[in-house]
């Protein structure tokens, strides 16, 4: 399907953001002093409900505009979804908004993943799942891993888990993505997104280390490898990242090397 980029222009500009909470988050978290993105650096930063990690050879651009695109879907699909309602909706318009932007997401099928494997908390069954989905990759496994582990490492008031948590934990719903963005050997850039669901019986909490299994919860994920079209990450970037300049500071962490 040929991407048609004065479409993507109008989307963008479409998009109205206005009632969005801003201000949010604690002035020490807001404070802090991240890494800048820098191609020669595995790096990775949480935005809204999404934890994103980028290998070596990422240009700081593509970063840069990947993070701004998952904040934009991130940020539609609050307004237009009820996420504790109705996450796979969530899911689905957040997916909606990335296909706009130049990201070839397919709607996959749900798995319930809740009585296979032996991992007991979230962050294990995340890292099992993900095996599964890169196959033989020990590399990009060992970036999800050291992404995983400084998130769930971060200090209560940092940004990384204040963000996280607001964004991923709604009551007895949780909902969070996880990627991985790489480089291929043509220059194309292809992301690794597995979206996460856990339904509870009863409020969640530290979603990462919540015992599902102990508390007879759900766990469902949806797994992609979406190619990101470079002609639309290079002539978006600059007019998604005005679209959403203003939330940077309440939905986006400090970058973190890894």
């Amino acid at each position: 399907m040929t991407f048609n980029l004065d479409k993507a222009k109008r989307f963008v500009d479409s998009v109205d953001l206005a009632g969005t909470p801003r201000g949010i988050l604690s002035q020490e978290a807001a404070a802090e002093v991240g890494e800048v993105f820098d191609k020669a650096k595995t790096q990775a930063q949480v935005v809204g409900s999404g934890l994103f990690s980028f290998s070596q050879g990422v240009t700081a651009e593509v970063r840069e505009a990947i993070s701004d695109s998952a904040l934009l879907a991130q940020l539609v699909a609050n307004k237009k979804v009820s996420a504790e309602e109705d996450p796979i909706s969530w899911f689905k318009t957040y997916g909606e908004v990335l296909q706009n932007v130049g990201w070839t997401v397919q709607e996959g099928t749900w798995t319930d993943y809740t009585t296979t494997g032996v991992a007991a908390e979230v962050h294990e069954k995340i890292l099992e799942v993900m095996t599964a989905a890169l196959g033989p990759a020990p590399a990009a496994l060992a970036i999800i891993t050291a992404a995983m582990n400084a998130l769930k490492g971060m200090k209560p008031d940092s940004s990384w888990l204040t963000i996280f948590s607001r964004e991923s934990q709604k009551a007895k719903i949780a909902r969070f993505q996880v990627g991985l963005v790489e480089k291929s050997t043509n220059d194309d850039v292809f992301v690794s997104l597995l979206a996460c669901l856990i339904e509870a019986r009863s409020v969640i909490t530290q979603v990462l280390f919540f015992k599902f299994k102990t508390a007879e919860a759900r766990f469902k994920a949806n797994g992609n490898r979406v190619s990101v079209n470079r002609a639309a990450l290079g002539d978006l970037g600059p007019m998604i990242r005005n679209k959403v300049r203003a939330y940077q500071a309440d939905y986006m962490s400090k970058v973190l090397d890894i």
